[in-house]
This record gives C-alpha cells, sequence and structure tokens, in this order.
C-alpha cells in the first residue's frame, strides 16, 4: 500500500473528498492498476487514523464512477478500464478516441482482402452486386485483453491496392485519407445492445450470447458518396456512451425505434 494520504483535518474541504481525490490519483498514476486489490476499510481507517465511515464513503462514491469495483466476500479492487466513446460529437475512430485519451491499444489483423459486395453491403454503399470491396476484420485490444471487433468493408475502386497495406500498424482512415487523397467527410453511426454472436464472443474472449454493443458505421466522401460501412462490437462490460446534452435548442442525438423489439437504435447524425 502506497503512504498514507496527506489529509488537511483543519481544512474546509471533507476528509472523504481529500481521501477520494487521493485514491482517484493513485488509481489515475498507475500506482493502484487495473484489479489491484485494496485492503479492508477496517484496515485502511485503522492505518490511516480515519473512521470506516469515512474510508467507506470515499469507496462508494469511487465505486460509482466507476474507478473500484467491490464484490461481496473478495473485497474492493480497482476497477478494469472502461472506454467511453462520445455519443454525438466529433466523428472520430474508436483508434483516434483511444488515442486522444492516452489509452495504449494493440490492433490484430484477423482477416482482409478483397470480396465481392452482396446484399445490404452493396447497398449501403451504393455499388451493383458483385462490385469489388476491400474488407478488413480487425481486434483492438486495451490492456492486452479484446475491447473492439471491427469489419470494414471500403469501395474498392476509390483505393485500389489498399490490401497491400499492413493495418496492424496502419489506421484505416488514415489510410484512406493518406495515402490515397480521399476527403472523409461525415458519418451516420448507430450502436445496438445485442446477445453476442459465436464469432464476436471468440474474438473478443467472451461467452456467447454475453451483452455486447453493435454499431454501425457509413462514412461518406465530401461529394456525399459512401466510401465504408463498418460493422463493431464491443465487449459490454468495458465500454460505455457518453454525451454532452443541453437543455435548449434542438437534440443532436436521434433516437429511432423501429417496429421490431429487436431494432432498437440510436442514431448519430453528422
Amino acid at each position: 500500500m502506497p503512504q498514507s494520504p496527506a489529509l488537511d483535518r483543519t481544512g474546509p474541504v471533507p476528509i472523504f473528498q481529500q481521501l477520494k481525490m487521493y485514491m482517484r490519483e493513485q488509481i489515475r498514476a498507475g500506482a493502484w492498476g487495473p484489479n489491484y486489490k485494496l485492503k479492508a476499510e477496517a484496515d485502511l481507517a485503522a492505518e490511516w487514523g480515519l473512521s470506516r465511515g469515512t474510508v467507506r464513503k470515499a469507496f462508494e462514491e469511487l465505486a460509482d464512477e466507476g474507478l473500484l469495483v467491490r464484490t461481496h466476500g473478495r473485497g474492493t479492487f480497482v476497477a478494469t478500464q472502461v472506454v467511453e466513446q462520445p455519443l454525438a460529437e466529433r466523428m472520430v475512430t474508436f483508434s483516434e478516441d483511444l488515442i486522444s485519451k492516452g489509452i495504449p491499444f494493440e490492433t490484430q489483423v484477423l482477416q482482409q482482402g478483397v470480396l465481392q459486395a452482396h446484399g445490404k453491403v452493396a447497398t449501403l454503399l451504393a455499388l451493383p452486386t458483385g462490385a469489388k470491396v476491400f474488407f478488413l476484420r480487425r481486434l483492438r485490444l486495451v490492456d492486452g485483453e479484446p475491447l473492439i471487433v471491427v469489419n470494414n468493408y471500403v469501395v474498392y475502386e476509390r483505393c485500389t491496392g489498399i490490401e497491400d497495406l499492413d493495418f496492424s500498424q496502419v489506421r484505416l482512415f488514415v489510410a484512406l485519407e493518406e495515402h490515397f487523397g480521399l476527403a472523409l467527410d461525415y458519418g451516420r453511426r448507430s450502436f445496438q445492445a445485442q446477445k453476442a454472436t459465436r464469432v464476436a464472443a471468440a474474438a473478443l474472449g467472451i461467452a456467447p450470447k454475453e451483452p455486447v454493443m453493435y454499431g454501425e458505421q457509413l462514412t461518406f466522401l465530401d461529394d456525399g458518396s459512401a466510401i465504408e460501412f463498418s460493422e463493431i462490437w464491443l465487449r459490454g462490460d468495458r465500454f460505455k456512451l457518453s454525451a454532452v446534452v443541453k437543455r435548449s435548442g434542438l437534440s443532436t442525438i436521434g433516437v429511432a425505434v423501429a417496429m421490431s423489439e429487436d431494432d432498437l437504435t440510436v442514431l448519430i447524425p453528422s
């Protein structure tokens, strides 16, 4: 256990708030890593010269923030990192969001190559059936654990030769913009809670039918033509959506409820 927190017992900030700030800093600085087990409330209270109620309140509020996990019969642990994705802001990829937050991640390419477009993919990309698309399937890992599986379908005639790139090192949107000079403009993204399919569960290291967030995104160029369609599966226990909302003005988030109970979707306009 790190050294005892320096607490101002005469100042205006409540002791439990100071304790909470200290503990939060230990977590964020990495002194208490993911799954780190804290001592029992009574032991910490005695060690730090505090009441057990003060320690308990700090624990409870940090658990509410998602930084601690309290398991009956086992104790209190530092939570595994949860990735938070803005619900309706700029169009950023998940890799860009992880980079902006300073979260290290690893990319594994599971499959890539040129395929023929059929059905939904051909329709969304406005391609004739049988037209070529570049297909890319990747796994993103955070803290060594699978977090996101992504299938990308890209209009091949706009990026001929893209299949030769190493997408374990190169990010797809960077390749489209910098290697092929395409001007990505906006996208439409939706999320839906689902039970994991066998394929998604195997890639994410979870059991079939465990909860996942399933997303789709259709990306457009500045001329209004569709360039890329993606399917995204995210671990339900390590991902959450967030949004900044205002009381006045029109909402930037549209909620579309389909006729079927299997199709409840949050739409993110451009």
